[in-house]
């Protein structure tokens, strides 16, 4: 049938068993241009050309719906694709439920440019397999109300099985209820870089494959409400690109529940420059597994403006430990949800390649919001290790040696009760020093107490050590109790030889202490 132009005030039939076999380019059916008032009804019909289209109607206008279901088949040759619906527009739904569309050279439904005012249907067992880089289903471009693909079976083999650049969608976009697509190629399986969607985007328990790229690539995707990858969603890609690509999107919520991510060679979910007004929730068995270069989930710049929720239940990388997760620059309100102070620190150390202060910074912050001044310090001391241990490149010798001994005696400068610490312990040590040493002979009572000559009592003994560990001045312990006149007495000259090394001692926990109360040594 060749109508091109063709013009019908009302419906159009070719249903009830209708069948077409045609030959060549211009297609089994021809409706380039065709204007029909009411409705094309395709229902049933088996439409077929091996070495062309099997319906080509493109630029066709139709006042209300489009009909390819109740068993429509199209079977086509080339790279045409089987059906042909590129710059139609549909005044009501395109319904392609239970349809079989097949080309084994090219797509089995281009749609670039299409325009429906209402719904797509491609779901009830819609199955398309396609091939080449064009994809088995090809949606750029489009603008429609809903894009409904529950139950479909998307295939391609060189290229991607959704391949749906810069659609634009008034309402949801549906691919769940059993939803299977596989692909392969760098383009990615399901394709919608650049797409707007006007409410969610629903993958709830769908299947994605791609050997040798990306499962979902969806860079730049922006969606009014939430991206669903729930509900024993899995996704399984390949390379250095991402399993699950959503580089620079903008969405309402991300919720990951349960999503099972795998990449033998790249990342499992790259989302460098994501933006999530609300929750992101990577949660209830959510797996991820990477390798490669990249790490398993890279949230680089990821702003997220309400909830984090990050509990998964495997988080791994084939190669390196460390490669696991990179999170310099996202940021979230308040706290990690259902993960620990304690065990997101372990991922910044332990699952990142790199040292980087925002994390740490930013943990902080939520903590201090919540008034957790304990938490806060224990947070930006644990940043001062990574950063003393892991900058690239590393600290000089100096800086290491210096974060060593404020690490012990300020806590970095969080504790500086430690160093008080230390100076009682100085005085400690001072004291029974003087008190040993002066029992032998170091310590005699002056010509100003009743008894010159004679040994010091034990408190006076006592005094003149915590005399000795004064940082300035003296006591007036000295005046009844010092150091004996004869300066060959060994255990004199050990006294004095102490006096001075523990005198210095307390200068320095003195100074360490003020500068770590004034935060003067913190480097946060």
């Amino acid at each position: 049938m060749y109508a091109t132009g063709l013009q019908i005030g009302q419906d159009m039939l070719l249903s009830g068993g209708f069948i077409a076999t045609g030959s060549g380019e211009s297609g089994a059916i021809h409706l380039l241009g065709a204007h029909i008032g009411g409705s094309l009804q395709c229902m049933g019909a088996a439409l077929r050309n091996d070495s062309g289209p099997a319906l080509v109607a493109v630029g066709m206008q139709v006042s209300q719906r489009v009909y390819l279901r109740g068993g429509f088949t199209a079977t086509g040759g080339g790279k045409t694709s089987a059906v042909n619906l590129d710059g139609a527009h549909i005044g009501s739904n395109l319904d392609c439920t239970g349809a079989a569309l097949r080309n084994d050279s090219g797509p089995a439904l281009s749609a670039t440019g299409l325009q429906v005012s209402q719904d797509v249907y491609l779901r009830g067992g819609f199955t398309a397999t396609g091939s080449g880089e064009s994809g088995a289903v090809r949606l750029i471009d489009a603008s429609i109300g809903s894009l409904d693909c529950s139950g479909a079976a998307l295939r391609n083999e060189s290229g991607p099985a959704l391949f749906a650049d810069r659609l634009q969608v008034n309402q949801g976009v549906y691919l769940r209820g059993g939803f299977t697509a596989t692909g392969s190629g760098e383009s990615g399986t399901v394709r919608l870089t650049g797409t707007h969607i006007g409410r969610s985007l629903d993958c709830s328990g769908a299947a994605l494959r791609n050997e040798s790229g990306p499962a979902l690539s969806a860079d730049r995707l922006q969606v009014s409400h939430s991206v669903y990858l729930l509900g024993g969603f899995t996704a399984t890609g390949s390379g250095e690109s991402g399993t699950v690509r959503l580089i620079d999107a903008n969405i309402g919520n991300l919720d990951c529940t349960g999503a099972d991510l795998r990449n033998d060679s790249g990342p499992a979910l790259s989302a460098t420059g994501l933006q999530v007004s609300r929750g992101a929730y990577l949660r209830g068995g959510f797996t991820a597994i990477g390798s490669g270069t990249s790490v398993a989930v890279d949230l680089t710049g990821t702003q997220v403006g309400g909830t984090l929720v990050f509990a998964p239940a495997r988080l791994e990388h084939a190669a390196d430990p460390h490669g696991r997760l990179a999170v310099d620059g996202l940021t979230y309100a308040g706290v990690p949800k259902q993960v620990s102070a304690k065990d997101w620190l372990d991922l910044l150390r332990n699952a990142s390649r790199n040292y980087a202060a925002q994390p740490y910074q930013q943990l902080a912050a939520g903590y201090r919001a919540q008034g957790d001044e304990r938490q806060v310090r224990e947070i930006l001391m644990a940043q001062r290790d990574d950063q003393l241990t892991r900058t690239q490149p590393r600290p000089r010798w100096p800086e290491r040696l210096w974060g060593r001994i404020t690490k012990v005696t300020l806590g970095y400068g969080y504790q500086p009760w430690r160093a008080l610490l230390f100076l009682a312990g100085i005085m400690v040590i001072s004291c029974l020093l003087a008190w040993a040493l002066g029992s032998h002979g170091a310590l005699a009572q002056t010509d100003k107490t009743v008894t010159p000559g004679m040994p010091c009592t034990v408190i006076q003994q006592i005094s003149v050590g915590l005399d000795l560990n004064l940082p300035v001045g003296t006591s007036v312990a000295r005046t009844d109790c010092d150091l004996t006149e004869n300066s060959t007495s060994a255990t004199a000259e050990w006294l004095t030889a102490t006096s001075w090394v523990l005198r210095l001692l307390a200068w320095a926990f003195a100074a360490l202490f003020i500068a770590g109360f004034t935060s003067a040594v913190r480097k946060t």
